[in-house]
């Protein structure tokens, strides 16, 4: 008689030394060596992967979270915020009002002492956030609301035949010499 074949690992494929041990994985039975069962055999039937991921498992919440309710679709605004046209007059008369130098006006608005000039010598249109904060600061009027005529969409009339131009985007390249 011969020498009995050597069992070896199915998973890590080491000689297994002593009977070894059977898990399941994945439904599938397998003889494995000690370090594998150590690793892979403790967990639940049916549940291994072959991936270990070195922790536990997530458990799931108790409760499970509600889903925000969809928010109701809103339409644009029908006016947008401008800026009105005198804004450097404005900001200028303001500016002399307070009796305030550029610097310490600069500090208590929030904006540069460079930006507050341009604003003031007409070099530069504020943002809405700027001219908010100078509408604040000062109570002075600088947005002002442009309403808009919603447009009517362009109907295509019922006895239109679109041509190959309608459809087609030609593309003209110019020739190499």
């Amino acid at each position: 008689m011969g020498k009995a074949k050597p069992k070896i690992c199915e998973i890590c494929g080491a000689t297994i030394r002593g009977p070894g041990h059977t898990i399941r994985v994945e439904g599938a039975e397998l003889l494995v060596c000690d370090r594998c069962y150590e690793k892979y055999g403790r967990k639940k039937p049916g549940t291994f992967s072959v991936m270990p991921t070195g922790r536990e498992p997530r458990r799931p919440y108790a409760r499970p979270r509600p889903k925000p309710a969809p928010k109701p679709r809103t339409e644009r605004p029908l006016y947008t915020e401008d800026i009105v046209e005198d804004y450097a007059e404005r900001v200028y008369q303001a500016i002399q009002r307070s009796g305030k130098s550029y610097e310490e006006l600069s500090h208590e608005i929030g904006l540069s002492m460079k930006d507050l000039k341009a604003i003031a010598h007409g070099y530069r249109e504020p943002t809405i956030k700027e001219a908010k904060k100078l509408e604040k600061y000062f109570k002075i009027t600088l947005i002002e609301r442009v309403e808009e005529v919603p447009k009517e969409k362009a109907t295509i009339p019922k006895d239109y035949e679109p041509t190959l131009g309608d459809i087609a985007n030609i593309r003209i390249r110019k020739r190499k010499k």
